[in-house]
């Protein structure tokens, strides 16, 4: 059973209006992406990008997600945690390699220091 017909007139906010409608029957919270876009024939891009701007909280709807923005695994934030990790991570070390490069490219005053007896 679809619930919107593939028409070019019905606007985003409409499909969005009738898809929450949808969604917030007791028995539809629970249901996947896939199962929603196979029930109402939502394409999968809108699904996404309603997930991602928070129009679908995952709160209220937990076994919905979008693509990870960096590996496209199934998340409920723009990155998943272990996207997430890995940059922290990277930018961890980019800064401490920008304090070794500073640290060497310091001259050491005393190198340049003549002492007199």
């Amino acid at each position: 059973m679809q619930l919107f017909a593939k028409r070019l007139d019905v606007k985003e906010e409409d499909i969005f209006s009738e898809l929450l409608h949808f969604l917030l029957r007791k028995n539809n919270r629970m249901l996947t992406n896939d199962e929603i876009i196979e029930l109402t024939g939502v394409s999968p891009e809108l699904l996404y990008k309603w997930v991602k701007i928070g129009k679908l909280h995952p709160a209220t709807f937990p076994n919905i997600g979008a693509p990870c923005e960096r590996c496209g695994q199934l998340t409920k934030e723009k990155i998943c945690i272990s996207c997430s990790s890995s940059i922290v991570g990277i930018l961890e070390q980019e800064e401490k390699d920008r304090i070794w490069f500073n640290k060497i490219q310091r001259p050491d005053r005393r190198i340049h220091t003549y002492y007199h007896k």
